[in-house]
Order: structure tokens, then sequence, then C-alpha cells
């Protein structure tokens, strides 16, 4: 049988080939980000941002490559289908446009909210970029490490709700920027893209720390809060019924006397005396009570301002956020 030609020539095939190849390595060795970086220019505010990670030339390019951009509330929820009442969605990763979205957050007592973001997304687009064997070996340290974690870990439970599609690219992620005593060898994975990996965490625990505070007063607060109305509760009914056996025994008394119906004038003042010691105790009591309830009324208006600074972070950290609702006194 006769052989057939192909169209191409050997040489037309070979040279593909080569350009294919050529092309691979030099997009493993960061080339295409090379160029993708040089096109990128901060804003003034991202610069400053950039700055205080203290980054790798490897983690600058990388981040550079993805543009990343502060966005305002609207433009932030449709770049990062950000609609979620829950969630505090500050950033976000676009792996088809290789683009990262930070959420434009102006509240002051957040500061390090946006620094925290921006490494957290940056490590995304690393995870996007890692060759499928490297992400694998990865994947394993990842969760060898993870598994180390108590159960009660913030981490861990926040982790909960990710399905195994998104785990390790968000763990990854998150470990980069909220654990500081990592393994040797995630040590060194995150050594290639931050100059001091435990100043990238102190921005995490900065902002992280001011939603604790808030947390613990709120339960310190509604601990109190609930004892001190049982309290009143409780001190009203049995105040009222004492009041009300006081005043049954008094028009007792005042019909006796009007009538009569004493043996002597002294046992009448002995009563008279005894019945007005119950009044008085009775009256101390109630200002027990008053001083109960104005601690109360105290304690309503500390967990409601809580609340409305709570309300005014959640709303700066979350465009879609819904508010805590106050209590009445």
């Amino acid at each position: 049988m006769a052989k057939t030609k192909s169209p191409f020539p050997k040489s037309a095939v070979i040279g593909a080939v080569l350009t294919l190849s050529a092309f691979a390595i030099f997009n493993c060795v960061g080339g295409y980000d090379i160029i993708k970086s040089s096109l990128y220019t901060p804003s003034s505010e991202m610069s400053i941002i950039i700055g205080d990670l203290d980054l790798t030339d490897l983690g600058k390019r990388t981040l550079y490559a993805s543009a990343p951009t502060l966005e305002e509330k609207t433009n932030f929820n449709e770049k990062c289908n950000s609609h979620d009442k829950e969630l505090y969605v500050l950033g976000c990763y676009n792996k088809g446009e290789d683009h990262i979205y930070l959420y434009d957050i102006e509240d002051k007592e957040l500061a390090g909210v946006k620094e925290s973001t921006t490494a957290h997304e940056l490590l995304h687009s690393v995870y996007a970029r890692l060759p499928f064997w490297e992400q694998g070996s990865l994947k394993d340290e990842l969760k060898s490490f993870y598994d180390t974690l108590p159960e009660d870990n913030e981490l861990r439970k926040a982790m909960s709700l990710y399905d195994e599609k998104e785990f390790y690219d968000e763990l990854h992620s998150r470990l980069g920027t909220e654990i500081k005593e990592l393994s040797e060898k995630l040590e060194k994975h995150y050594e290639k893209y931050f100059k001091n990996q435990d100043k990238i965490v102190e921005f995490y625990e900065k902002y992280n720390k001011k939603f604790k505070e808030l947390e613990e007063e709120l339960k310190t607060l509604t601990k109190k809060m609930e004892e001190l109305k049982t309290y009143i509760t409780s001190e009203s009914d049995n105040l009222a019924k004492k009041t009300e056996n006081l005043n049954a025994k008094i028009l007792n008394y005042n019909s006796r006397v009007n009538s009569g119906n004493y043996s002597s004038y002294q046992a009448a003042l002995n009563e008279g005396k005894q019945l007005q010691n119950e009044a008085n105790e009775i009256d101390k009591s109630y200002k027990n009570l008053n001083a109960k309830i104005s601690e109360y009324n105290n304690l309503v208006n500390k967990y409601n301002a809580n609340i409305i600074q709570t309300n005014r972070m959640m709303d700066s950290m979350n465009s879609n956020s819904e508010k805590i609702e106050t209590v009445n006194k």
C-alpha cells in the first residue's frame, strides 16, 4: 500500500512543537506574568497597601499580574457576585479574568482589613497558577497541618462552610493569612510570596480583634441583663405580694384602732410600730429594686451602643448585611 504524505512538512510540525514548548516554558517561569504585571498601575491607595504587605519579587509580580482594584459597594457586588447577607465578602479573585477585586472599606476601626484581604486574594491567584503536580503536593501538606488544629479552632468552623471543590484553595489562602505557626514546608511555601508572613497574619488579627472584643462584650452584657431581668421580675412579684399583704394588715389595724379593739394603748402602739417596720423594709426593697432596674437600663444602653457599633462595622464589611436589632428597656 502506498504511503500517504502529510500535507505539512516535518519541519513545520517540529517548529510548531518547539514553539508550544517554548511558550509552555516561558509561561512556567512567569513570562506571561512579567508582561501582565508591567501593564498594571496601582492606584495611590493600592500602592500603599501593596507596600505594607512587604511582598517578595514573585509575590509582587503575581499580585500586579492579577491587577487588584478597590471597588465601591455596587460594583463590588456585581464583580464578586456578592449578595449574601450572612457572609462577609471582602474580596474575590476572578480566575477567568485573572483579576482581584477588593471591597473599598472606609471604617477606620477596621485597620488592617484591606491589607489582609489583598494578601488573601493574592494567595488565591497563586494557587490558580500552580501546576497540578504542585497543587497535589501542597494539598497533602495543607491537609496534614489542618488536621492538627483543635476541633474548636475558628478556622475549622469557617472551613466547614466550603465544599471539597473549594476547600483546599480557600484553606491555602486562610492558613497563609491567619495562622503564624505553620509547618516548615508551608512556611517555605509562603516565603516565596511574603517576606514576613507573621506580619500578614497581624493585619488579620488587628481587625478581627475588634469583632472578638465586641462579641465578648455582648455575651457578658447579655448574661448580666438576663440575670438582672430574672431578678427584677421575681422581686417585683414578691414585693407586690408583700405590699398587698401589708396594705391588708394596715386596713385591719386601722379598723381595730377605730373600734377600740385593743386591750391597751401600748398594744396598739406596738403593732403600729411593727407595721411601720414592715413598711420600711418594703420601701428599702423597692429602692434596691429601682437600683437594679437602673443598672439594667444602663446595661441595655451599653448593649445597644455595642449593637450600633457592630452594625456599622458589619455594614462596612458586608455590603448586603442586615442589622442586628437593639433591645428595648
